[in-house]
């Protein structure tokens, strides 16, 4: 007979720290010479220039300029060809076509938002009246009545008498 219980064996327990894998700067970012460009397990991405590969297969930039993507037929040895990606540091500033430069709008506004309050300042408030009613004529052939609006007088509720 068995002294202790059985005891079930845990297997999924331990679990690896992450490598944080993967292209750290995308084509058309700036690279500062020894920068890394690329982590990687293997060598899937292939150095081009200005890149070198360390150790750990991770390319890095060798040079300051912009970092650049091509694909590129490479050999096997057995005669074979495949495409593989090929990262490289383009030292020479990319062409941008360049806008003229164009006049700021914001003193313009400024201008126009002191505009407007002068022009309020100008017109008191005092000046403003509300439009006068235009007497109506009366229509021919009907008689004009005068008619006095008075408001009919309010009337107030008797007063509760207190309980004493």
């Amino acid at each position: 007979m068995a002294h202790k219980k059985a005891a079930g064996a845990a297997k999924n327990l331990r679990d690896s720290q992450p490598k944080y894998r993967g292209i750290k700067l995308f084509g058309g970012q700036r690279a500062v010479a020894w920068n890394i460009i690329v982590r990687q397990n293997g060598s899937k991405y292939e150095c081009g220039a200005n890149t070198y590969l360390a150790s750990d297969f991770s390319i890095h930039a060798a040079t300051d300029g912009i970092v650049m993507f091509k694909q590129k037929n490479f050999k096997r040895f057995d005669g074979r060809t495949y495409l593989k990606t090929v990262v490289y540091v383009s030292t020479e500033e990319p062409k941008t076509e360049k806008k003229a430069p164009t006049k700021k709008e914001a003193p313009k506004t400024e201008a126009k938002k002191e505009e407007k309050v002068e022009a309020k300042e100008e017109t008191p408030k005092a000046e403003k009246k509300a439009p006068a009613k235009k007497a109506v004529a009366p229509k021919k052939g009907t008689t004009a009545k005068k008619t006095t609006a008075t408001k009919p007088a309010a009337k107030k509720a008797p007063a509760k008498k207190k309980a004493e």
